[in-house]
């Protein structure tokens, strides 16, 4: 598939997805290219209808939280993973593409495993970050 052309890179960074009307949905990009994103997520789901988002990165540069905002079009939506899709020949999307891909190592993510840590994934819910001081 023409969208599949470009090889994507692994990462990790937390993601907001808005969608007019709706609840937002939360998880984390684990692979991007700069045609689109593969998102898991944690918390909410996307009506089976949906077919535009607005993306909400939030990147822990090792020393600041930068926020990255950009649409994309849904091109697979299951309960758990969502593929996305770039506007073709976006710059500022990818501008932000390229943060991701050079941030996405300094990231501090929790994740939370099995049970979990439960004071992490509310203080994410609340849109809070949990970054040790630099």
């Amino acid at each position: 598939m023409e969208r599949r052309q470009l090889s994507r890179k692994r990462i990790e960074v937390d993601v907001e997805i808005a969608q007019a009307g709706k609840e937002r949905c939360y998880g984390f990009a684990v692979d991007i290219s700069r045609q689109g994103v593969s998102v898991q997520l944690w918390k909410g789901q996307l009506p089976a209808h949906q077919r535009s988002v607005i993306l909400n990165f939030r990147i822990w540069t090792g020393r600041e939280t930068l926020y990255r905002k950009m649409y994309a079009r849904v091109v697979h939506s299951d309960s758990q993973t969502i593929g996305l899709e770039f506007t073709e020949h976006d710059f500022v999307a990818e501008a932000i593409v390229n943060d991701l891909m050079h941030y996405q190592k300094h990231e501090r993510r929790r994740q939370a495993s099995g049970a979990g840590n439960a004071s992490g994934s509310q203080a994410l819910h609340r849109g809070e970050t949990e970054h040790p001081s630099v």
